[in-house]
């Protein structure tokens, strides 16, 4: 069966990016544009600042897990300036943000290649990637690494999604390529990165198509372009390259190989299978159970008997609480960030987010909030739960609440 309902269910209460984040992304927008203009050195050479990626597309989800954030692509395209290097562009646009007080501490260019980031204290950040037109009026971004110029068409690419969206109609497309990142991101067990999945996705819309038929609903439209994924994987069991549609000379694999695409395969064979089988299925409760095989628990029906008795599936260990049995019933409509200082082998304290590698036994962790715009009063509860098999031998998996 098709359940229309539990997809419009689940997109808005579970996949969707809420208001609130949506709304303090386009805020966050609005005053790098202001910072720039005014800026003494990049305002005179400011032309455009707009979003790119899955922002622009629409295709942005919210993060599965509440310590994940989401990131915002901003191109900022600009004049070019005789002298400056790839790599200066980026170093110069940075050093402008570290300047000023509300900034000088979240500016994040480790790492990074193309952009600079403002990691802000809530639950997203800003990449900003500069962009000059070149060689007869080619846009290039620059990779600070190479110090090079590269070629890009982040406008392009827009239209040409917005066309196979509009082929699709009701943004069935936009809404396929949602529920498929919200299938990588929540059970993990294929890796994409979203340019390459919304292009792939976008390249099963054929211009032969026909609303009525291919997509006169969103589950008609998830079989649709799932199965089709499925056809073009089996049948190239080696990697082939997929290129920008707008520019060829780009080549989205370039953070994929063969191993990867391998599993990649496998996957979307079994979530075809099962996507298949949960729309053709005539019982509704037997196809909701099917549908949940490829989404997830969280697909409920509205009303029905399933949404009232969902849990979570998670292993309880002895002793484990959760809020359910508090008698507090789960509302995400604020936001809360948590970091940790971590002291280690007589080093200086160091942030736990901003950190990338393991950390050692016996280690010092002073946990903080860093952002909370929950309204007074309230009252925090918190729990410590350990996970594995030294954990599981010691008996110290704890998880009750403080």
């Amino acid at each position: 069966m098709k359940l229309e309902s539990a997809f419009q269910n689940f997109l808005k209460n579970t996949v969707n990016l809420n208001e609130t984040r949506y709304g303090r992304a386009i805020e966050a927008i609005d005053t790098m544009g202001k910072l720039l203009k005014n800026n003494d050195i990049f305002g005179s050479k400011f032309i455009d600042l707009k979003s790119q990626g899955s922002f622009r597309q629409e295709t942005i989800i919210k993060p599965v897990n509440p310590d994940m954030d989401f990131d915002v692509d901003l191109l900022f395209e600009m004049r070019a300036v005789d002298g400056w290097t790839p790599a200066s562009y980026l170093e110069r646009l940075a050093n402008e943000f570290k300047k000023l007080d509300r900034y000088k501490d979240l500016i994040d260019i480790r790492g990074k290649t193309r952009c600079v980031t403002i990691d802000y204290e809530t639950d997203f950040h800003i990449d900003i990637v500069p962009s000059v037109s070149l060689y007869r009026g080619q846009q290039v971004i620059m990779n600070k690494t190479t110090n090079a110029f590269e070629t890009t068409d982040g406008d392009g690419y827009a239209e040409w999604f917005q066309r196979q969206s509009e082929l699709t109609g009701k943004k069935h497309l936009i809404k396929v390529v949602r529920l498929m990142k919200y299938i990588r991101d929540s059970q993990k067990k294929f890796e994409i990165k979203s340019i390459l999945l919304t292009t792939l996705l976008g390249n099963m819309v054929l211009s032969t198509d026909i609303q009525d038929q291919q997509y006169p609903d969103l589950p008609t439209a998830f079989l649709t372009l799932i199965m089709r994924l499925d056809s073009y994987l089996q049948a190239n069991p080696t990697m082939r390259t997929t290129v920008n549609p707008v520019l060829s000379s780009e080549n989205f694999n370039r953070h994929w190989d063969q191993d990867k695409y391998r599993i990649f395969r496998e996957q979307i064979y079994g979530y075809a299978r099962a996507t298949s089988d949960a729309y053709d299925e005539s019982n509704e409760t037997k196809s909701l159970e099917k549908w949940q095989r490829v989404f997830g628990d969280g697909f409920v029906i509205p009303g029905h008997s399933s949404e009232k008795t969902l849990t979570r599936s998670i292993n309880r260990d002895p002793g484990e609480k959760f809020l359910s049995d508090l008698g507090i019933r789960e509302n995400l409509q604020y936001t809360v960030k948590i970091d940790a200082n971590v002291t280690q082998d007589g080093f200086r304290q160091f942030s736990l987010r901003k950190s990338t590698f393991l950390l050692k036994k016996e280690r010092s962790l002073d946990f903080v909030v860093t952002y909370c715009n929950v309204p007074y009063p309230f009252s925090i509860k918190w729990k410590i739960k350990n996970n594995g098999q030294e954990a599981t031998s010691l008996n110290a998996l704890r998880g009750r609440d403080c």
